[in-house]
């Protein structure tokens, strides 16, 4: 069997665009969720094409297809490359999901699930306050610069990473999963003062209501709660650019540390 350099070349840029796919898929730009599944493959191989000529892969195909397993070795470089992108994508994608699953609590508990509206980011019935704070992610992502350092990253990872040398560590996965407890302590922090305003309502209703039936003031706790969340709610988003900017950096920990060996 004979080989050349478009065999080479064929192998470097799969691999490529196997980073690339994983990539794209957890990639956390407003709006991308609702894109077709057209338009996200298109997207991964322009930003393939993009990156092959800066990608140093495999030399010579040789040494891969000349194995008695080469199929198996390709299955696993691929993944790997897979695994990567995906890995990249999905620490700054569990970034914005703070702020969702902040809001999910006080939507919840302050009684705004029982209005829905559609989420111009996911095109999925969704409450008002998830809405509010999906746009409020969204621009902060933006001001904050953050799609050029994921991308800067990306692109770091084709020198610290060649194509076909990248291998799962359990350090990666370790910090992955912290990131998701400081995403899931992020979102209770921002949620508490909330929900402890709306215990004490509770708490102070049914006081006055035991000490007078006659007043029967639990019918005022559906309005007093939205009219207390929607009080609180003002300076607490004041702090959501501090706590954005707090968690962005311990994603971008877990992103550099995918990168860097």
């Amino acid at each position: 069997m004979t080989f050349d350099f478009s065999t080479t070349l064929l192998l470097n840029y799969t691999l490529l665009l196997a980073r690339s796919a994983g990539f794209v898929v957890f990639l956390p730009l407003p709006g991308l969720r609702g894109f077709p599944a057209p338009a996200r493959i298109v997207l991964a191989a322009l930003l393939t094409g993009l990156a092959g000529p800066l990608a140093l892969g495999i030399p010579d195909a040789r040494v891969i297809l000349d194995n008695p397993a080469a199929i198996w070795l390709l299955a696993q470089m691929m993944l790997a490359e897979a695994a990567l992108g995906v890995g990249l994508g999905a620490a700054v994608a569990l970034l914005l999901e703070a702020f969702g699953l902040a809001a999910q609590i006080l939507g919840f508990q302050a009684g705004y699930s029982y209005v829905n509206m559609i989420d111009p980011t996911t095109q999925v019935d969704a409450s008002i306050l998830n809405v509010m704070v999906a746009l409020l992610s969204s621009l902060l992502f933006f001001a904050f610069d953050l799609h050029l350092h994921l991308l800067r990253a990306w692109f770091a990872s084709l020198a610290e990473w060649p194509l076909g040398s990248f291998s799962t560590r359990p350090i990666d996965a370790l910090r992955m999963i912290q990131l998701g407890g400081v995403v899931f302590t992020t979102a209770v922090r921002l949620s508490f003062p909330v929900i402890a305003l709306l215990l004490l309502i509770d708490l102070t209703l049914g006081l006055l209501n035991q000490i007078n039936g006659r007043l029967q003031l639990l019918t005022l706790a559906f309005p007093a709660k939205i009219i207390g969340a929607v009080a609180l709610l003002y300076p607490l988003l004041l702090t959501a650019p501090r706590l954005f900017h707090d968690l962005s950096e311990r994603a971008y920990e877990v992103v550099w540390g995918l990168v860097q060996r």
